[in-house]
């Protein structure tokens, strides 16, 4: 079931200040019962350009009945044309396709103001001279800075702008990492969209797909998602080896390296026990595998009940199935298409009374 967001804004109009730039909070609500990973996009007026806005953390998760604010901040260049633009926030579950969970906020408006006019002065003639001079000694010096080479290390480099509108070309990003297919995107006029992560340890951090085929034309600003191969680790349990867990709020806890981890499977083998009335009375115990659950946080809740039953009523050949509270645990990532990454160590518990 998708969860049905609900996402509200701070106030209802952004104040930029000299240097046009400002900012603003989105609370983006899970009233459900279950927690859920919420993506924000922003979504510019008409007249806004994409470029402008910026946004903490896109991808957040929120627990059931629990909230995330989500930071917009905006930064208008100092050639953009005056007047009065509009933004709103966009969520939806980092599962699902953004048509199918998307909620829409409230529009935030802000007042974009000309700039001052200067006063007119005459330039003297000289400096116009030396300016001159100036402009071509600069261009000489980065011709040879270009030519000579400057290096193309693409961690060195800012992000291009998505700017304008019209037609562009999606490029393949295929086999690059995910910041270089940031870059490819934005410098073709696109941004990146959903992310999601396969578990795939023969072509970690390397993108294996993307949501539109190289080649395709989209219009300026438009989104690609894409699917990027991970090398999942496995859990650190947090809760001790032969730990005693409460029966009424007791619970196994563990830590994931990776933050972008949502989904984890989690394994049980209590520790039966038969038993024959006889004497002297014989014992077999096994730890059997009963109870393999999804749980979305690093804590689960152990599915076990200490138990004890007879198997036969026979008044003198009585065999009784016994649970005495002992159990081991494993638990392993599940990645966005509900691969299973590799277990922790396995560790025992004991059942509190």
């Amino acid at each position: 079931m998708s969860t049905s967001w609900v996402v509200t804004t701070a106030a209802e109009r952004i104040a930029l200040d000299d240097a046009k730039q400002g900012e603003t909070t989105f609370t983006v609500t899970n009233p459900g019962t279950r927690a859920d990973r919420a993506v924000f996009e922003v979504v510019p007026g008409d007249s806004a350009d994409p470029a402008w806005f910026t946004v903490d953390q896109p991808q957040r998760q929120v627990a059931a009945s629990g909230s995330a604010s989500f930071l917009l901040a905006v930064a208008v260049p100092a050639g953009a044309a005056p007047g009065t633009y509009e933004v709103r926030g966009r969520v939806y579950s980092s599962s699902e396709a953004p048509e199918e969970s998307s909620v829409l906020s409230n529009r935030v408006v802000f007042d974009v103001a000309a700039p001052p006019a200067a006063p007119r002065r005459r330039i003297p003639l000289w400096i116009i001279a030396v300016a001159a001079g100036l402009v071509v000694v600069t261009g000489i010096v980065v011709t040879l800075v270009v030519t000579l080479g400057g290096g193309d290390g693409q961690a060195g480099r800012p992000q291009p702008a998505v700017a304008g509108s019209g037609p562009a070309t999606v490029p393949d990003v295929t086999q690059l990492n995910e910041a270089q297919a940031a870059f490819e995107l934005r410098r073709s006029g696109l941004v990146p969209g959903l992310v999601k992560h396969r578990n795939d340890s023969t072509r970690n951090d390397t993108v294996v797909e993307q949501s539109v085929k190289a080649g395709s034309t989209l219009q300026k600003g438009d989104a690609v998602g894409l699917v990027i191969a991970v090398r999942l680790a496995p859990p650190v349990p947090k809760t001790a080896d032969n730990a005693t867990i409460s029966l009424k709020d007791g619970k196994l806890e563990w830590d994931q390296a990776e933050p972008y981890v949502t989904h984890w499977s989690v394994a049980y083998w209590p520790k039966i026990c038969i038993g024959q009335n006889q004497n002297p009375p014989t014992l077999a115990c096994a730890f059997v595998s009963v109870a393999i659950v999804r749980v979305d946080a690093r804590s689960a809740v152990p599915p076990l009940q200490p138990a004890r039953s007879n198997l036969s009523p026979a008044p003198y050949d009585v065999y009784n199935l016994d649970f005495d509270g002992t159990f081991q645990w494993t638990v392993a990532a599940v990645d966005d298409f509900g691969i299973v990454g590799p277990a922790s160590p396995v560790r025992t518990g004991t059942l509190g009374f």
